[in-house]
């Protein structure tokens, strides 16, 4: 389902999508007409464009609402947008948007993008979700859903995406826009007995209390962030004026200093964290998300680390890795 109030880009998608095979599109210019029809449960949608920029319900005030509906949680909804500023896209993909196109669009590029959609829709090994709320539920002691190596995304959770909308956010930031990005790694070193102690729902509250760290310390608003699995964090900060790297390794220390998490079973729970210094993305549309989230997660995890401890003995060391 497409929506758009242009008749032009909603005639370019439908002239994009009839040439491939077994898709339909079904089109509306209007978002409240589009709510309407999906919070009715009338039809079911595999794949949802909106455009950012329309009169009733801008796209990403209607992107949260569909994420709200049990049908739509996890269907990939691409945004139109003539916006290219970090700012403004990033705050799409917190509302829950898997990916977006820029406008005026390539034909080709719209065809790419929707056939990425639809392998998201076949794939079987969609990401563990849980909303933010549901952390208050205890749950069983190492008993989890997931592998420990798997990506587990906490919603609701301001500045925090999927692993895929980081990827496909980085992929299509513009070149000047590059220039200003800055990404880096954080790892949860006690994730492994986190795993095997703790409920999923205990999981889940150290890496939102990590998301929270790393936000209050950078104070960017231009930060997105997005759970590997094992315990690793990736971090896009888009910011012309990128903050002091040993001020923020102050900022995060003491904010471990201050919190208290703890288990529902067994008293507190051991919290350390490496966080590596920033690297700037690979201009190369090809290699720029791999390459670079390596090269970022190489930083907290290969044999170059270093740590900073804490100096007092009963709080857990957080360690920063050169």
């Amino acid at each position: 389902m497409a929506v758009d109030d242009d008749p032009i880009i909603l005639d370019l998608i439908r002239t994009t999508v009839q040439p491939l095979r077994e898709i339909t599109v079904t089109t509306s210019s209007s978002s409240l007409e589009a709510w309407d029809l999906l919070s009715a449960g009338a039809a079911h949608f595999d794949c949802l464009l909106l455009d950012i920029e329309m009169p009733d319900i801008d796209g990403i005030t209607l992107c949260r609402q569909i994420r709200s509906l049990p049908d739509h949680l996890d269907t990939p909804i691409l945004m139109l947008t003539r916006r290219t500023d970090a700012l403004s896209v990033g705050h799409a993909f917190v509302a829950g948007a898997t990916d977006y196109v820029t406008k005026p669009f390539e034909l080709g590029d719209l065809k790419s993008r929707l056939r990425v959609a639809d392998r998201m829709v076949k794939r079987s090994d969609a990401v563990p979700q849980i909303p933010a709320r549901a952390l208050q539920k205890i749950g069983l002691p190492g008993v989890h859903l997931f592998n420990e190596d798997q990506p587990l995304h906490i919603k609701d959770v301001p500045q925090l995406i999927g692993p895929f909308s980081l990827g496909a956010y980085l992929s299509q930031l513009s070149r000047s826009s590059l220039d200003d990005c800055h990404i880096f790694a954080a790892t949860i070193d006690t994730f492994p007995q986190l795993y095997a102690d703790g409920s999923t729902a205990e999981l889940g509250t150290a890496i939102v209390a990590t998301t929270k760290i790393i936000a209050r310390s950078l104070d960017c608003p231009q930060l997105l962030m997005a759970h590997q699995g094992r315990g690793i964090l990736l971090c896009v900060m888009t910011t012309a004026q990128p903050p002091n790297w040993e001020a923020v390794e102050e900022a995060i220390q003491r904010e471990i200093t201050q919190m208290d998490l703890r288990f529902g079973h067994k008293g507190k729970i051991a919290f350390s964290l490496s966080v590596g210094k920033p690297i700037q993305p690979y201009a190369s549309p090809t290699q720029r998300v791999k390459k670079t989230f390596d090269r970022a997660i190489a930083r907290v995890t290969g044999p170059q680390k270093q740590s900073f401890v804490a100096s007092e003995p009963k709080l857990r060391s957080a360690a920063f890795a050169q």
